[in-house]
């Protein structure tokens, strides 16, 4: 398979990291890539050192695709805001750029900067700025609103109809959402099987969550669940440190805080759950503004098991309760741990809550996701810019 379409990737992130965003771009990069877009990706590297190659990126985050990698030399590359005033200068000043049709990034700062420079750019967020910083509408507006500015994908409605309501050309707007990658949930990994390989009871109800382990992402929310389920184990994975979490879950015997996994083995994780949790808090997403659909979500849906989540807006794009999720109020503890402790006493309501998950989650892979894109960004390249 080849494509027209020569994309270059230009990205503020220092990798190899177990952040999110990177799993999720180097997913997007690696399935374009399949697709036989030809895909390089931009990223800074520590002064006097090689950078990290694409075959150390397809090791590291198991992903498999033909894209290449390009490096811009940054001090103090450790340093986040030192090294994203530099990369964005970079950008916006004419750093030297391989060959290219389009700039594809999901850096805010990266994006306003490639506008300038006066780039075709396509950008990718989760984010719905216009909201959550009021003060950015203008700017957003203004650089959206430039005959450079192919398109933006966003990964939720929530997030694209902030953007939709500053007047910006709909048809430049798309929601494309994230995705899994089948391979870590072959019909071979049983829940029987998942759990012996990882040391979990066969006997117990078993609540699992998967991600990074911190009070902004609501996971306090999860030790009072346990508190209101004790004959359930918890098991949250994804740690990685000592932080508030982590140190309160440890005055819970039925909570089991487990390091950050490799992709493949926190899918295990998700298979050997009789319930798949994200937390029940709006946190995320109100306070922190940053977890819009959570990425983990895909993963649940690819594993085929009961999901508890919060009824936030963007969740509720994709579960609803009582067809393929149980969804209760945010920050609603008492409804939250009478719906679990209800999940986990009722074995048919979670088989069918299960398969419908399952269904849900089908299409949402990362190969679907990129032939949408790849179509979006050729047609919009080849329409003008409306006045």
């Amino acid at each position: 398979m080849s494509s027209p379409l020569r994309l270059l990737y230009a990205w503020d992130r220092y990798l190899p990291t177990t952040a999110t965003d990177a799993e999720q771009a180097t997913s997007t990069i690696a399935a374009l890539s399949r697709r036989g877009v030809r895909v390089t990706l931009m990223l800074p590297r520590a002064l006097g050192k090689p950078g990290i190659t694409a075959d150390e990126l397809r090791t590291h985050y198991k992903v498999h695709g033909d894209f290449e990698v390009a490096h811009v030399a940054t001090p103090l590359v450790s340093q986040l805001l030192l090294r994203k005033a530099w990369f964005t200068s970079y950008v916006a000043f004419g750093g030297a750029f391989p060959a290219h049709d389009v700039v594809y990034t999901r850096n805010s700062a990266t994006f306003l900067a490639l506008i300038t420079r006066g780039e075709k750019v396509v950008y990718d967020t989760h984010r719905a700025w216009p909201d959550h910083v009021p003060l950015l509408k203008p700017v957003f507006k203004l650089a959206m609103t430039r005959n450079n500015f192919v398109g933006a994908v966003f990964h939720s409605d929530y997030a694209r109809l902030a953007y939709e309501r500053l007047g910006i050309e709909p048809a430049r707007l798309a929601t494309m959402r994230n995705g899994f990658d089948p391979a870590r949930f072959t019909s071979a990994v049983t829940t029987h099987a998942a759990r012996v390989e990882l040391g979990l009871p066969l006997d117990r109800k078993l609540v699992v969550y998967t991600g990074h382990i911190s009070a902004m992402k609501g996971l306090g929310t999860v030790l009072t669940l346990a508190e209101r389920c004790p004959d359930a184990l918890f098991v949250l994975v994804g740690s990685e440190g000592d932080g508030s979490v982590e140190r309160a879950a440890r005055k819970h015997t039925n909570v089991r805080v487990l390091p950050w996994q490799a992709y493949d083995v926190a899918a295990k994780y998700m298979v050997s759950a009789d319930v798949l949790l994200l937390p029940p808090s709006s946190v995320g997403l109100k306070v922190a503004g940053h977890t819009v659909l959570p990425m983990k979500l895909y993963g649940y849906l690819a594993a085929g098991r009961a999901v508890l989540a919060p009824s936030t807006p963007d969740i509720a794009e994709l579960l609803v309760d009582g067809q393929n999720a149980v969804l209760v109020p945010p920050s609603d503890l008492t409804a939250a741990g009478d719906a679990l402790a209800a999940l986990l006493a009722d074995d048919a309501r979670r088989e069918r809550l299960a398969q419908a998950a399952h269904e849900t989650g089908k299409e949402l892979t990362w190969d679907t996701r990129a032939e949408k894109l790849e179509r979006f960004i050729l047609s919009s390249l080849a329409r003008p810019m409306a006045p």
